[in-house]
């Protein structure tokens, strides 16, 4: 195993947790969760540094690595901040590709719920800084300066 040098605060998940077979999560690579103040954008982060057997043959984090991380981050995230102690089963999971991590990028993952029902627990994994960055917008004032400019 290598040396991921989680940031402070971190704590690596045993998903195994003494099991004589290894689960799925425990073929991954190393996970890490951190537990901030209840109500905090904190409360459940989830993160790893990406090594090189969790990549793609063009050197980025593999997108099925990406997913299966997503995944634990709605699950265990959102079983966390609404209490619930039991596993919770994924039933519909959509993605979106924003950016791509490469060896040794430490990459994180915090959950909010939506909806929490008697059966169901609906959460989302914003990008950036939470919902704000799904109204960012591209300046493209300088590429567009640059090409008044050269004409």
């Amino acid at each position: 195993m290598t040396d991921d040098h989680p940031p402070e605060g971190f704590l690596r998940i045993d998903f195994d947790r003494g099991r004589p077979d290894p689960t799925f999560n425990g073929h991954i690579g190393t996970l890490y969760a951190k537990r901030g103040a209840k109500g905090s954008r904190d409360e459940f982060v989830l993160g790893f540094r990406v090594q090189s057997h969790m990549c793609n043959p063009a050197g980025g984090l593999h997108g099925g690595m990406m997913m299966t991380v997503a995944d634990l981050v709605g699950t265990m995230g959102g079983g966390t901040l609404v209490g619930l102690r039991k596993f919770l089963p994924t039933v519909s999971m959509t993605f979106d590709f924003v950016a791509p991590a490469k060896v040794g990028d430490w990459v994180e993952g915090r959950c909010e719920v939506v909806r929490h029902t008697r059966s169901l627990l609906f959460t989302t994994i914003p990008s950036g800084d939470g919902q704000a960055f799904a109204k960012a917008k591209l300046d493209r004032s300088a590429e567009v300066a640059g090409k008044g400019a050269a004409s």
